[in-house]
């Protein structure tokens, strides 16, 4: 039943979304929305990996417990990344790329080389290839080390290594193109490092949210208070490491105080942007802050999902101030259209279906990694 629910939201999402591009009359604003929910979804999968990565590195026991969903989570959620971003490629560049539209020319010199659509192509294609080819070889050398064959723990922990670097190496180059490059002449040293962050923390957050409906009902092995205790501390320092790189891009743009810098910065946080952007604030930090310093709201499953429902939320808005400002003056919310809602629930569901259909077709992938210490310590 459930697989039929999300196939449903997910055909109307298309669905939606293909009329109104269809139809719109300045369908710019469509397609930076559509552009929004890419990055988003394509960020907090692609972070399933890397939760797995980290905590190979620092030998964590308790991340054991959600090591493994985050791979699948990664790992599923190709065949769906190809799809969105073809469809961004192709139909939208012409909307979203002040310097793919007909007549439009780039400066010359290495600006010029830059802003190419086949290189675009290319770079984004090249470095999503490479971090979902480590992605599968960490994948699978974990599988064989669980299922008893022996595999050198430098080997893994190399392997580890690379899936951080390449995790590094397409968010980067994401964050560029999709942050940075729809605007003319913005530019900013701490978006990427920025970027990357965001992605991290409403990963781990959704990778939380999926490890209670998933590893909790279907393996059995409930979540333990240690568990519970140490996700919620991640959620606190990714909470404070975001307003961090945050303030510290808003800070040296301000104070540089060239126009061409501050003015788009500044349309994400003020006018009609305004509600959404004390959204993204409260959501990201205010209320995750004053929350996970209590220990009781850290230890229950109830509260720290609402928690973390809060933190995909506000990471949402960041995409969509990262883009949406750029199209659209934000007096009619698009994003609380049927196009918009149908938009982010599609992409939603694409997310959690692919991580069911891969569960069901590869029903020998245990869903917890075997060995993980449930009283393991931080």
């Amino acid at each position: 039943m459930l697989l039929w629910i999300l196939l449903i939201l997910a055909v109307n999402g298309i669905v939606s979304f293909a009329y109104t591009a269809a139809t719109a009359t300045e369908p710019a604003a469509i397609w930076g929305l559509l552009t929004s929910n890419f990055v988003f979804f394509l960020g907090i999968t692609q972070a399933g990996i890397l939760f797995s990565a980290i905590m190979r590195i620092v030998r964590s026991k308790w991340g054991k417990y959600y090591s493994r969903l985050g791979e699948i989570l990664t790992l599923s959620f190709i065949p769906v990344a190809v799809v969105m971003f073809l469809v961004v490629y192709f139909g939208g560049s012409s909307h979203i790329f002040w310097w793919a539209k007909p007549g439009a020319e780039a400066e010359g010199g290495l600006t010029g080389i830059w802003l190419n659509k086949d290189f675009l192509f290319w770079r984004n294609v090249l470095t999503m290839a490479l971090f979902y080819i480590m992605s599968y070889l960490y994948f699978t050398a974990g599988r064989k080390e669980e299922n008893g064959e022996f595999v050198p723990e430098k080997s893994l922990n190399v392997l580890a290594g690379l899936v951080m670097a390449s995790f590094i190496v397409t968010n980067t180059v994401a964050a560029w193109d999709f942050g940075m490059m729809i605007i003319p002449h913005w530019e900013s040293s701490i978006f990427p490092p920025a970027y990357w962050v965001g992605n991290i923390f409403g990963g781990v957050a959704f990778l939380f949210l999926m490890s209670v409906y998933i590893i909790a009902r279907r393996s059995g092995k409930g979540i333990t208070p240690r568990q519970l205790d140490s996700m919620g501390k991640v959620f606190l320092g990714f909470a404070l490491l975001w307003l961090y790189m945050f303030w510290s891009q808003f800070f040296v743009i301000w104070y540089g105080n060239q126009p061409e810098l501050t003015g788009p910065l500044f349309k994400r946080m003020t006018g009609n942007f305004a509600l959404p952007f004390a959204l993204m604030i409260f959501s990201a930090f205010v209320i995750p802050f004053l929350s996970l310093i209590f220990r009781s709201i850290k230890l229950n499953v109830a509260t720290l999902s609402i928690v973390a429902v809060l933190i995909c939320s506000a990471m949402w808005i960041n995409r969509y101030l990262m883009i949406v400002p750029q199209f659209a003056d934000g007096s009619n919310r698009i994003f609380m259209t049927w196009t918009g809602i149908s938009l982010l629930l599609g992409g939603a569901s694409l997310t959690v279906l692919s991580l069911l259909l891969f569960l069901r077709f590869f029903p020998g992938v245990s869903i917890v990694t075997s060995g993980s210490d449930e009283h393991g310590h931080h």
